[in-house]
């Protein structure tokens, strides 16, 4: 008899954003390994009833949960935002705080432009040892510790999209208000915002993970190449399998005017969720506004 392996994997979502958030969900399901069970949590940004309905009647098809975490916007109201990033993008900052059980040590956090091409079990057990947080370098090398002058032993800057969170030292060190703090106080710096702020607290107190897990799309469209030899062929093997693929940048799958090579990763498992596409949808980038997801 197999042990069970739980696994806590937390995103934020509007009533808009639903169904992209069950595409996500949806292909983590159809990837899992037979003995993880999967307890979902969505930071809840006024999602309706029948909405979450349709949400958890197909979670619980596969034998897993979801659970709603409310939180007061007042907390985040002081942040500055932009047309691109929202004050709902800080939401993932408080994360350790919103998942109050005690059992819980770890979380992984995901935003919702993201489609699982393997199981994310592969990385829930990485060994962290004393860093805080596992995540993916950002593709855009945009070298923001330097420009935000931060001192730091390696400029290497992490894309939120995706983060594996020690809940327990996150806590104990009280990140989240050190963050949100900072935030507060550096506004005119921050380009990128919450990403901004959390590499500000945590640069050099993460680890670092293979690009296939946020293959983002400055990756996949063959963008950026990356500075080292090892960073070359690591964005080759993620262009030949990723295992996140996330669907950065502007244009999304949903978006007529999208060429992205994985497209039709999302549009196959949007049609199986319970909130098929519709004509309309498929509109141009300009006409809506991606407020659960990174850049």
């Amino acid at each position: 008899m197999f042990q069970k392996t739980e696994i806590t994997i937390v995103s934020a979502a509007n009533e808009e954003f639903v169904p992209h958030l069950a595409t996500l969900f949806l292909s983590l399901l159809q990837k899992k390994k037979s003995e993880s069970i999967f307890n979902f949590y969505v930071i809840d940004d006024n999602i309706s009833l029948i909405t979450k309905e349709k949400l958890n009647r197909m979670v619980n098809e596969y034998d897993a949960t979801v659970s709603y975490l409310q939180i007061d916007p007042l907390e985040f109201e002081d942040m500055v935002e932009s047309d691109r990033i929202p004050t709902t993008a800080y939401f993932r900052i408080a994360i350790p705080n919103f998942l109050k059980r005690t059992d819980i040590h770890r979380a992984i956090y995901l935003d919702c432009d993201i489609v699982a091409v393997q199981p994310i079990e592969d990385i829930w057990s990485i060994d962290l040892g004393d860093k805080l947080v596992a995540a993916i370098e950002d593709a855009g090398f945009h070298q923001r510790l330097d420009v935000m002058e931060i001192d730091v032993k390696s400029n290497t800057y992490f894309n939120s999209g995706v983060m594996i969170i020690d809940l327990d030292k996150w806590r104990a060190e009280k990140i989240t208000e050190q963050v949100l703090n900072f935030a507060s106080t550096n506004q005119e710096n921050l380009r990128f915002h919450d990403q901004d702020a959390l590499n500000a607290i945590l640069h050099d107190r993460w680890l670092v993970l293979h690009p296939k897990w946020n293959a983002q799309a400055y990756i996949l469209l063959d963008e950026k190449e990356h500075p080292t030899k090892i960073g070359q062929i690591e964005y080759a093997e993620s262009r030949n399998e990723p295992a996140l693929i996330h669907y950065s940048g502007h244009i999304k799958p949903w978006h007529k005017e999208s060429s992205h090579p994985y497209r039709e990763n999302y549009l196959s498992i949007r049609k199986q969720t319970p909130f098929p596409i519709e004509k309309f949808e498929l509109v141009d980038e300009n006409r809506v506004r991606c407020r659960y997801r990174n850049l």
